[in-house]
C-alpha cells in the first residue's frame, strides 16, 4: 500500500495575480533599485549643484563667488567653468578656467583647477591632511602686471572640525616671473613653513636680476594674511662678495595695494 501524502507534506503552488507569480525579496529589491538607479542618473545634476553651491557661497564665503556654468555633474562629481572670487580689500582676484570636484571616502575631496593651459591638483583625505601638486600660471591671479608660471607642492593638516591650518609646508619655484612695479624675476624658489601660528621662511633664492639669498618668519594674522607682518635677514651675492641686510615690512607689501583685474 502507497503512504499517502498529508496536507502539510503537499507542495503548495506559488501565490499568482491571474497568471503571473508575484515578485519575491530579489525581485523587488531588483526593481527597487533600477527605479534608484534611474532617478540618479536622469537628475538633473548640473542645476542641482550649481543650485547648492549659490547657497553655500552666499552663506559661507567671505568673498564674493561667481561662475560661468556647471557642467559633467554626477550624484558625486561636477566641473564649475570661469570661476572667480573677489572681495574687497584683497590686492588680487584669483580665477580659474575650470575646477573639477570630486567628492568621495578617501579621500574625501579632490580638486583638478585648470588655471590656463596649466593644472593644479588638491587632494583633501577625511584626517584632514591635504596635498597640492601642479604648476598654476599667474594670471589666475586676476592681475595684468603679474605673470609667469610657478611649480607649486605643499602639503599639511587642518584641525578636525576646523577650517584652521594646524601645520604645512609650501615650496613654488618659477623661472622667470613679473611682479608689480616690472620687476622681473629668474630661477626664483620660495620655502615656506607653518606652524603653530607662525609662519617661516624658510628660504628664499634669486638669481636674476642679482643672487639673492633670504630666510626669515612672518607672525601670521588670521583672517588677515596680507597684513601679517615679517622679518627677513639674507644676503646679496655679487661674483664673489656678499652683502648682508635684514628687512621687514607685511606679507602685502609683495603685492601693492589694489587689485589690477583683468
Amino acid at each position: 500500500m502507497q503512504p499517502q501524502n498529508t496536507a502539510s507534506e503537499t507542495p503548495q503552488p506559488a501565490e499568482r495575480i491571474g497568471n503571473q507569480p508575484l515578485l519575491g525579496g530579489a525581485g523587488v529589491f531588483a526593481l527597487l533599485a533600477g527605479l534608484l538607479a534611474g532617478l540618479v542618473l536622469f537628475l538633473p545634476w548640473d542645476s542641482i549643484w550649481n543650485h547648492l553651491l549659490k547657497r553655500w557661497a552666499a552663506s559661507h564665503s567671505p568673498a564674493r563667488i561667481s561662475w560661468q556654468s556647471v557642467d559633467r555633474a554626477t550624484p558625486l562629481s561636477f566641473r564649475i567653468n570661469g570661476l572667480t572670487a573677489e572681495a574687497a580689500g584683497w590686492p588680487v582676484s584669483p580665477r580659474v578656467q575650470s575646477l573639477d570636484v570630486r567628492i568621495g571616502v578617501s579621500p574625501l575631496l579632490t580638486l583638478k583647477a585648470d588655471t590656463g593651459g596649466r593644472t593644479v591638483r588638491v587632494v583633501l583625505l577625511d584626517s584632514g591632511d591635504f596635498d597640492v601638486q601642479g604648476s598654476a600660471n599667474l594670471a589666475c591671479l586676476g592681475r595684468r602686471d603679474i605673470l609667469g608660471s610657478v611649480d607649486l607642492n605643499a602639503q599639511g593638516r587642518f584641525l578636525r572640525g576646523k577650517d584652521e591650518l594646524e601645520k604645512g609646508f609650501i615650496d613654488v619655484r618659477g623661472k622667470a616671473l613679473q611682479l608689480p612695479g616690472g620687476l622681473w624675476l629668474g630661477d626664483a624658489a620660495l620655502a615656506l613653513e607653518y606652524r603653530q601660528g607662525a609662519l617661516h621662511i624658510r628660504s628664499f633664492s634669486l638669481r636674476e636680476p642679482v643672487q639673492v639669498r633670504v630666510e626669515g618668519t612672518a607672525a601670521v594674522r588670521p583672517g588677515a594674511l596680507l597684513t601679517s607682518p615679517y622679518v627677513v635677514s639674507g644676503e646679496i651675492l655679487r661674483g664673489r662678495n656678499s652683502l648682508s641686510f635684514n628687512a621687514e615690512g607685511v606679507l602685502g607689501d609683495f603685492l601693492g595695494d589694489t587689485a589690477l583685474t583683468q
